[in-house]
């Protein structure tokens, strides 16, 4: 007489990979909480003269985490352009967005502007362990895809496996 073989149980995977998910979203919103609280601590660096195309779709300056946009000046004239005649907005990267606000067209254009020193121990390690959980998640969708499909082909095998006209026993 045949036996059945039961597929694996994959319940214990599919609730595993749940409590990984919620674990590292907690992990990474904590590490984002330190990383944020501690940004205004730190010290203050000044990029002078850095050249943009100071246009209607607008123009991302080099250095991230940015604190203000202090100047900036049209460098073919030597002319100081009025803080009303641009907007400096700031993403949530701390990338700044500097957009000419006006129809008047600009030559060329460069901004002074001041961003904060992210290269301290305290910022920059919750960053980077940030930077780190964030590349896990990309594979963490994967993970949950397989363990779905796991789980869904353990469930198919339970229900419809072995269903040959010879005798076997079925144990639920």
């Amino acid at each position: 007489m045949k036996t059945k073989q039961n597929a694996v149980d994959l319940t214990d995977l599919a609730i595993g990979i749940l409590v990984l998910g919620i674990v590292v979203t907690i992990g990474s919103s904590i590490l984002v909480s330190v990383r944020d609280s501690t940004l205004t601590d730190l010290d203050t660096v000044s990029t002078v003269n850095e050249a943009t195309t100071f246009e209607q779709a607008g123009d991302q300056l080099a250095v991230t985490w940015g604190k203000s946009v202090d100047a900036c000046m049209n460098t073919t004239s030597g002319q100081t352009i009025l803080a009303g005649n641009y907007t400096a907005t700031l993403d949530d990267f701390g990338v700044f967005t500097v957009q000419n606000a006006t129809t008047t067209e600009w030559e060329a254009v460069s901004c002074n502007y001041t961003t904060y020193d992210t290269t301290r121990a305290d910022w920059a390690l919750p960053n980077d362990a940030a930077t780190g959980i964030a590349e896990y998640g990309n594979w963490f969708d994967i993970i949950v895809i397989v363990g779905i499909a796991g789980l869904i082909l353990s469930l198919i095998f339970l229900a419809f496996g072995n269903r040959g006209g010879g005798q076997a026993n079925q144990a639920y």
